[in-house]
């Protein structure tokens, strides 16, 4: 198993959320680039049951995020997402977990561990 390529999710207030392609359990990370272009930087770790979902949520409404993605939108960033397929919901909790025991990601606010 490995983690997806990079997609767009977002841009310029435009979404992107019509063709995923996979329904299953999937740890995910969200990440922004700037409005001048460069490199991803990884902002957020999730895990759900069902990506495909899950990422249309983001889409829709920008879920629980909403505020923090629209700011970023705003300003001219986008926003990308990338997945790793799970077996089920609880080995996406597991991974997200592990990541955020490792990781400091800035969207993350209530689970980090740094």
């Amino acid at each position: 198993m490995a983690w997806t390529l990079w997609r767009l999710l977002a841009e310029r207030g435009e979404w992107f959320d019509e063709c995923f392609d996979y329904d299953g359990a999937a740890c995910y990370q969200l990440s922004i680039a700037g409005p001048r272009g460069g490199d991803l930087r990884v902002v957020y770790c999730g895990h759900t049951g069902n990506e495909g979902k899950r990422m249309r949520q983001y889409g829709r409404d920008g879920s629980h995020l909403a505020e923090i993605i629209q700011s970023h939108l705003r300003r001219g960033w986008s926003l990308y997402y990338r997945g790793w397929c799970c077996d089920s919901k609880e080995a996406a909790d597991a991974m997200e977990r592990r990541l955020l025991a490792k990781y400091n990601f800035p969207w993350n606010l209530v689970l980090n561990q740094h």
